[in-house]
Order: structure tokens, then sequence, then C-alpha cells
């Protein structure tokens, strides 16, 4: 058997053996072996067969052999012939692709592509009643011709121009037209179309709009958007095109069909960006006439901002090239109408249309400095007219809105303080009216009854838009308005939500940021003038001042005043003998922590000097008020030593490690010499004031990197006698800050700093601490079981060997039968994994990544045993069973709901079936301590539902059961010593309101569910008859929670699937 005959018996089933065989016939021709007169000689009983099927498949064979030969070999006189042939049998299979590989070869000329071309014209006049596939190969066949020849396509002028529209009129194949539509773009931007015009408007035009909605999991991932778009290019490809394309897009304006209204207004854009400005002239002011409808008399927000950006398009096209201005330009007469209107418009400020005015003339001023002009001459004049004339505040409000819309579009074409790059050609034309701005927007800040809030609000953010201004207003005018700012803020009161005092805040933060010299030189001397010398009183009337200091503060020139000035006021006060209340030096601390947080302290150049001042000096001035030895109290007050340790601590995480190493050495003699101070650690006579000083210790020991473990003292040759010490005075402090401080201090030296090879050293502190427990009534004090958990937490984050061990011990406490000992270590299961401003990330903490998980997965099963074991002996009455104490199943759902509060969800959810029994149980607790444990419960149950929809309670089977639960807890009064407080009431309100709306997983809120009976329909009934009695709650977040969840019941969940429409 030949290879033609094998060819064709496998080309259908089989393309990659048809393949090999034309390559190996190729590999023939190329090594002489055959010719390739030959090869098309033995197509000769094939090619001229009756069978359509046969010739193509002999056809295909040459193009196959063709396709595998080296691109120089054929000659070109071959491939002359060679297209000839194939030309006059371009409509047998096979001769199309043959064709498009021979186009490809260097040795294809022009006249050879013309032949192909004339041929492609000549034989598919009825190319639509053909295959997509063979439709397909003609346009892959012109597209590569007009890529690759198009001079050749060019030259046949109106043959090819009305030929290809011939062809592919009528086509309606996503793919083909993909290809279509880029062909015409090129003639029609490319190829003389005077005489044809219409012909070719038509032949795109007519598919618009277009719609498409891709099958699913389509191969070719074509959108509707990419045939929009292309058709798009299409339209607005040439001026030529304007007369038919403009008023037929505003004619698609007056369709119901918001998408077809989207898809002209998009499309005429398109054209007013392409089309030359005199073009665009021609049609402006009709575009204007039919537009000005759609942004007036607003149905959709979509439609108005489209319309707009093409209000605004055309002002811009129009400012081409233009430096002058003159009453004569096409864009002056195209702005001429609409200033018109708008000014008409704002004669009634206060009416509806006033606002899409305002949006006009912000978006056409904001197209060039020209429009800007241009609009300004005509619209300002009147405004302060009607300013003047205005019978009301409202009326003049919305005049200063319009100003202000002006002022944001100046800043659009002229730019900020910041704004780099040379002068704008044109003047500003807002600078011969600057005095009228300032006396106009001064008097309406200053002027204005103090309860007009919204009114003064509107004239403060004109003069800061004006401040911003570049080149507009000097130092010292802007200076005004800051002088403005400072006396809403220093001299008056408080009025309403004080919208007034927060925006006159922003706007000196904004000042704050270009003229700091501006803050420093008026705001701050007014401001510090109003700090008191020391808090007198219990009004705090220093706090706002305070407050505002610190919102404006955040660059660094005025950063550097606000410390030494607030450092300076903070020294006087630990002077003095009688300095006041605690709250103003902790205010000041709390000022100086809050900037510093919001600025990169490691990048600041005078870090170090804060540095000396308040790690060193401060906490010296502590050690100095812990031997008695200061003027007052203040440093002694648990409150500021604990912000004074959070100012420390941001400092010296924030300095070299140089001067880490001199924090980690006098971490506990606090920079003092030991006749001035005695540390705390081994001291044996110690007072309470002493004692306190671990605060900043432990702020210190946070700060400091593990590098500097060597330097801290007491750890050579390791710290078995400091942690040894530590402990003991943790179990023994009565005082709650000193005690906490030692937990954490404790904490932070057996995770952080405690080497691999001591970790042993903790380990066996912690099993002493639980054979400390009373042998016979097996009983802890807190303080003890405290000290248990946070060495716990500081071994189980950093997963040390003994984890497991830790974890089975501290349920050992759980299950104790002291109810006291067990009730304190169920509260401190939620210390183990709990954020901890110390312990931390941010501190250099060892938190392993798999700490949370092995956590769960020793702790969450043993708890569900024991509480399973708890409610079989509760239900067996026989004198056999032995019965647990009360107290535990208490204890054991207290600790599940401290561990689940610490646990991220997607650990939590293959558990559920488990786990969502336990927290029913929880919400079931009614005491006054079980508060807490049931808050949590609700926490986490909504963070299950917020994250996996309703659908995951009820596989687990509990809908009835998690609804009643949540309507009990939401009653105010359901029985003899039931407590359910307005958040727990509150909380629970949320989560039947997360039931309604997250019915599916990952849904957003107010999804509703697919169609299909709502596992929430059997209790929706009862729902919403419950909560008709939340509605009268005495708690004012409690009502409004439970409007919340019976609005959401009544949208959600459906009494009947839907119908698709």
């Amino acid at each position: 058997m030949s290879a033609l005959q094998t060819f064709m018996l496998v080309v259908d089933h089989d393309k990659e053996e048809a393949k090999r065989i034309a390559e190996g016939i190729a590999h023939d021709i190329e090594t002489r072996k055959t010719t390739l007169i030959d090869t098309v000689q033995s197509l000769g009983e094939y090619i001229n067969d009756e069978d359509p099927i046969l010739r193509g498949k002999a056809i295909s064979y040459l193009t196959a052999i063709i396709q595998a030969l080296s691109p120089k070999y054929l000659s070109r006189q071959q491939i002359q012939v060679l297209t000839t042939f194939f030309c006059d049998r371009i409509e047998d299979g096979g001769a199309v692709d043959g064709l498009q590989a021979l186009q490809g070869l260097d040795r294809f000329n022009k006249f050879l592509a013309t032949q192909v071309a004339q041929a492609l014209f000549s034989n598919f006049q009825d190319l639509q009643s053909r295959s997509q596939t063979q439709r397909f190969h003609v346009y892959q066949l012109l597209n590569d011709l007009m890529s690759n020849h198009r001079g050749a396509m060019r030259d046949m002028g109106d043959i090819s121009l009305l030929g290809v529209v011939d062809i592919m009129t009528g086509e309606k194949d996503p793919r083909n037209l993909m290809i279509v539509f880029s062909i015409l773009k090129v003639i029609m931007i490319e190829w003389d179309i005077s005489n044809h015009v219409e012909t070719l408007f038509d032949s795109v035009y007519n598919y618009f709009p277009i719609t498409f909605r891709p099958p699913p999991n389509d191969p070719y991932g074509i959108t509707a958007q990419d045939l929009k778009g292309r058709l798009q290019e299409c339209i607005s490809s040439t001026r030529h095109f304007a007369p038919h394309a403009i008023p037929a897009l505003l004619d698609k304006l007056d369709s119901t069909s918001p998408n077809v209204k989207k898809d002209a207004l998009s499309t005429l854009i398109a054209c007013i960006h392409s089309y030359d400005p005199n073009t665009v002239s021609k049609f402006s002011i009709t575009v204007w006439e039919v537009l000005k409808f759609e942004i007036l008399n607003a149905q959709e927000e979509f439609l108005s901002e489209t319309s707009l950006e093409a209000l605004q398009a055309i002002a811009q096209r129009l400012s081409e090239g233009v430096t002058e201005v003159s009453p004569e330009l096409p864009l002056a007469k195209y702005l001429q109408p609409i200033t018109k209107e708008c000014n008409e418009q704002l004669q009634e400020p206060q009416n509806k249309q006033a606002k899409p005015a305002q949006s006009i003339l912000s978006r056409v001023s904001a197209a060039s400095p020209v429009s800007f002009v241009l609009v300004v001459q005509t619209v300002v004049p009147p405004i302060f007219t009607l300013y003047q004339e205005a019978d009301g505040i409202v009326k003049q409000r919305a005049l200063l809105e319009t100003l202000n819309v002006l002022f944001e579009a100046a800043i659009t074409v002229f730019g900020q303080w910041t704004t780099r790059g040379g002068e704008a050609a044109i003047e500003n034309p807002l600078l011969e009216f600057k005095d009228q701005f300032s006396d106009l927007f001064g008097q309406a800040l200053m002027g204005a009854a103090k309860e007009e809030v919204s009114f003064r609000v509107t004239a403060l953010k004109g003069f800061l838009r004006l401040s911003t201004l570049r080149d507009f207003f000097q130092e010292n005018e802007i200076g005004l308005f800051v002088q403005y700012l400072d006396e809403i803020l220093i001299k008056e009161e408080s009025v309403g939500r004080d919208d007034l005092k927060k925006e006159a805040i922003a706007a000196l933060a904004e000042i704050s940021k270009h003229k700091p010299r501006l803050i420093v030189d008026i705001t701050f001397p007014a401001f510090v003038a109003t700090l008191p010398e020391e808090d007198e009183g219990s009004d705090a009337l220093y706090m706002p001042t305070l407050e505002t200091l610190a919102q404006i503060s955040v660059e660094r020139d005025i950063f550097e005043t606000l410390f030494r000035r607030l450092f300076s006021k903070l020294s006087v006060l630990l002077q003095k003998e009688q300095p006041g209340s605690v709250a103003y030096p902790r205010a000041i601390l709390v000022t100086l922590l809050y900037v510093m947080q919001q600025r990169n302290m490691e990048q600041d150049p005078s870090v170090d000097l804060y540095f000396d001042k308040v790690v060193v000096g401060l906490c010296r001035d502590v050690a100095v008020s812990a031997s008695g030895k200061a003027k007052n109290q203040v440093l002694k007050d648990p409150t500021v030593l604990d912000t004074l340790g959070r100012l420390c601590n941001l400092l010296v995480r924030s300095v070299s490690t140089q001067k880490q190493e001199q924090v980690a050495e006098n971490v506990y003699s606090l920079f003092s010499s030991p006749q001035d101070f005695v540390p705390i650690p081994f001291t044996q006579t110690t007072n309470a004031d002493q004692e306190r000083t671990i605060i900043i210790s432990t702020y210190l020991l946070a700060g400091i990197s593990k590098d500097c473990s060597n330097k801290i003292p007491h750890t050579d040759p390791d710290m078995s006698g400091l942690l040894l010490d530590l402990v003991h005075r943790a179990v023994s402090s009565t005082d709650p800050a000193t005690h906490q401080a030692y937990l954490r201090h404790l904490a932070l030296l057996v995770n952080k700093f405690l080497s691999k090879q001591d970790v042993a050293i903790a380990e066996k502190l912690f099993d002493s601490l639980l054979q400390s427990q009373d042998t016979e009534s097996q009983s802890l004090n807190p303080a003890t079981i405290r000290t248990i958990f946070w060495l716990s937490k500081a071994l189980i984050l950093r997963l040390a060997p003994s984890t497991t061990h830790i974890l089975t011990s501290l349920l050992t406490i759980l299950s104790s039968p002291d109810q006291q000992t067990s009730a304190t270590a169920a509260q401190g299961f939620s210390i183990i994994l709990g954020e901890d401003d110390i312990l931390s990330a941010n501190n250099g903490a060892t938190i392993r990544l798999l700490c949370r998980q092995r956590l769960f997965t020793t702790v969450i099963p043993l708890i569900s045993s024991r509480i399973r074991e708890v409610n079989i002996a509760g239900t067996d009455d026989s004198a056999a069973a032995k019965k647990s104490p009360d107290h535990i199943k208490p204890a054991h759902l207290t600790a599940l709901a401290g561990i689940l509060s610490t646990i991220p969800t997607a650990l939590v959810m293959p558990e559920l079936p488990t786990l969502l029994p336990l927290l029913l149980q929880s919400l079931d607790l009614q005491t006054v301590d079980s508060v807490a444990v049931r808050i949590a419960t609700l926490d986490t149950l909504a963070v299950i539902i917020r994250d996996n929809g309703v659908v995951v309670i009820d596989q687990c089977g509990h809908v009835q059961s998690l609804v009643t639960r949540l309507l009990k807890t939401t009653s105010t009064s359901t029985g003899p010593g039931a407590v359910n407080s307005p958040r727990l009431r509150a909380d629970a309100l949320k989560c039947l309101k997360l039931l309604a709306t997250h019915q599916v997983p990952g849904a957003a809120a107010n999804a509703r569910a697919p169609p299909g009976i709502s596992p929430l329909l059997p209790v929706k009934a009862q729902v919403l008859r419950s909560l008709r009695a939340v509605l009268d709650d005495p708690k004012r977040d409690v009502r409004k929670a439970a409007v919340d969840a019976r609005a959401a019941w009544l949208r959600g969940v459906d009494d009947a699937p839907e119908e698709d429409e």
C-alpha cells in the first residue's frame, strides 16, 4: 500500500500517524529519494475523483508534506506552481491550509498573495453556508495575508475591501468574529474607504450591541467583553464613521436595557478618543444635548458616571494643542451650553438637579487648563452673586459645595504642593478671586452660628483645598487658616458628633505633611499653652488637646517638637511634690506612644536621643522612685509604669544591638547604681514599690533580641536560679499588676531566651509546681495555677519536648475535686494560645506554626471524652455509677470555649460534629461565672457560620437545637438564676442573623440560598415569633440587633424554592 493510501486511511482517526507519514515523504524529497513532481503526480487518480472527501484527503496529503518541508526548500517556481495548484482546487479540503503554509514562506511574493486573495473572494461567496471550521480556516488565511502581505492586499483596493465584506457578511461564530473584526479594523484604518464608508460601517454596526454568553468550559476562552472590545475598535477606527456612528449610538440611549445603554456609551467614549478633534467638535453639542438627560435625570448611577466621562473626553480632545483661551475655540463653543445649563440649575442649588450639575462642572473643568479657565470665567462670578443674595444657609452651603468641586478640579489640573514638574502654561483663573474666596470661606467657617456644623464643615473643606492647591495661597494665608483650625479645636465647645473638630484635626494633619513649620510655629504654642501644669480635677480637659497633637505630629519635624514639649511637661510633673492625678502624666506617655507607633522608629535619626531620654532617663527615675527618693508617687503607679514600659519596649526594639546589650545588662538595675537601687531578683527585703519595677523590666526584656541573652544578669552558667526566684515571687505576689508582670517575665525567659539544652530546667520547674498541690484536697492556690499556665504557655508555644505531658497535666488540674482549683484552671486554658502584648512575634517570641494544631489535637478529644463521661454518669441512676462533682462539666466547657477562641476555624471544622454538641451545652450554662464562656462560645459559632454557612450545622443535625438555645439566650427572663447580659443577648441575635444571611459556604452577606428547601425553614415561624418579643428589649443595641435579625430571616429564609427565570 502506498504512503498516500495509508495516509488517506489514517488521517481521520490518527492525526499523529498521518503527520509521521507526511514527514517521511518530506524527508525523502529533501534527500532526493523522490521528487515533489512525483508526489504531485501520485495524487492523479484521487484529485479528480467525484467524491469530494477523497479529493480533500489527497489535497491534505500534499499540504501535510509541504508543512513538513523545511522553510527554505521550495524554490520560487515550485511555490508558484503549488499556489496555482491549490487556488484551482481551493474548495477542496486541505487546499486553504496548503495556501496558508505557502504564504508564510520567504519566497512567496506579492503577485501570489493577490492570486490567493482573488481565489478566496471568487470561490467563497457562499462561505456562510459552510461549516464553522472551514470558515475559520478561510479567515485565518485572510488574516495571515493581511499580516504578511498587507501591501499586496492594500494595492487591490476596492477588490479586497468589498471581497472581505462580502465573505464575512452574516458571520455569527464568536471565534470567527474575533478574526473578522481584526481584519476589518485594518481595512478601515489603512485602506481608502471614502467610496464605501456606509458599506463598511454597516458591516460591523449590524452586530451592535453584541451579546454572547460563552458555553460552560469553553475551550477558546472568548468572553462577551472580548467581542465587544473588538467591535468597539472597529466602530471607533476612523473619523469617516462619525456621521453614522455617533447618531446611531446616541439613538441606542433610548433603549430600555441598561446594558445596551452602557455599551453605547463606552463605544461613544472610544469614538471620542479615536476621532480627530475637528470631527469630535462637529458632534460635541449634539452629544451634550443627549447626555445631559442621562446625567440630570440619572436612573442608573453607572450610566450617569459614564456619561460624565464622555463629556470630559470631548473637552480633553477639544483642548489638544490649545494654549490660549478664546471664545472662538471649538472648546469654548462646546462648553457654552454646558455652563449655561449648569448655571441655570445652580439658581436653586439645594434642588435635586444641582448635584448632577456640580458633577458636570467638575468633570469638564478638570479636562484641561483651558477648559478650567473657560468654566471658571463663566461659573464663578454668578456663584458669588447667588451667594450674596441667598436667603438661607442651605442655599449658601450648596453654593460652597459647588466651589469646592471647582477647587478639586483645580487640584487635578494645576496640582498640589507636592506636584512635581513645570508650571502650567496657563495661569490659574482662581487667583483672580483669591481675596474673595479667603473672605467668603473664612466668614463661613468662623462667622456662622456654631450649630451650623455641616455648613462650616463645607467651608473648612473648601479652605483646605485652596490651601493645598499648588502656588495659590501664600504661607501667611495658609497660616491664617491654621489659626482658624486651632481656634475651633481649642476654644469651641463640642457640637453633636464633633464632625467639625474631626475635620479640623484631619486638615491640620494634612497641612502638617507639607507645611510642618506652620504647625510648629502656630499650632504647637497654642495647644501646649492649654495644657495644665498638673491635673487638678477629675475633668480631663487636656485629653482632646493631647489627642489632637498626637494625630498631627506623625511627620518627623513636628514629632521632634512634640517630644521636646511633652517630655519637658512630664519632667516638670515628676519634679513636683503635688503633681495631681497620675492620669495626666500617663496621658502624656500615651500620646508619645501613639505617635511613635505611627512612625517607623527604626529609621528615625533621632531614635538614640529618645532612647537616652526615655529608656535610660525615665527608667532611672523609676528606680529612684521605687527606692523612696522621688518627690512624688507618679512613677509608682502601675498604669503609668505599664504605659512607660510599652514606650520603652518600642524604643528598645528600634535601636542598635549595642544599645540592646546595654538594656540587657540593666534590665533589673534600670540603669541605676547599686547605692541608689537594689534590683529585684534575689533580693531578700523588698517592698511593693520595688517589686513593681518588674513591670518595666518585663517590657525591656521583651524588646531586646535573643542575641543579647548572654548579657542578661543571673543567667550564667544557666538561669535555673533566676527562674526559681521569679516563680516564688509570682506565686507569693498579691498585687495584680506585679503578679501579671512576674508571670510574663517568667514566660519570656523560658520561651525566648532559654536555650534548647536548658529547656529541661523549665520542665522540672513545671513538675515541681504541680507537686505543690495539697495531697488531701488536690487543690492549688489561684496564683500557683496562673504561674503553671504561663509557664505552660512559654513551653507550648516553642513546642518543647514535654508539650503533651504538660497538656495532660493541665487537664488533671481541670478535673480537680476542688471547685476553685478546677474553675481557675478552666479560665487558664485561654491563656495558652491567647494574644499577648509581651509574648508576641513583634517581640521575637518563639511561636511555632504547629503549636495550635498540637494543642487542639491533644486536648480537645480528652475534654470531649471527659464531658461525655460526666453526661453518662449523670443519666445513670444505678448505685454503682460514680458521679463527678457538679463543677467538672462547667469547668471543661469553659476550658473548651477558651481554647476554641484561640484556634483557627480551619482546624475546628473537621471536628465540628464532635464539638457542636459541646458548644450547645456551653450555651446551657446559666450562672454569673458562665457569661464569659457563653460569649466566647457565641463568638466561635459566629465565625463557623460566617465562614461555612448553615449547611455545616445542618449536616451535624443541630439546626433546631442551636436556634432554640440562641432564642433562649436572647430573652431577658428565662427562669430563676438565669443570666443573659445585654452583650450575650446581642451576640445571640447576631448569630441568628448570620444563620439567615450565610446559608451557603462562602456566600456574601444576604446571599440567597440556591433553589431548594432551606434547613432553616422548619424553625422560621418560631424565630420570628420569639424575636417579636425581643424588639421590646430595654437595651437599644439589643433592639437594633433584633430588628436586623428578624429582617434577615424574613428576607433570606424563603418559604419555597425560587424558580429559575
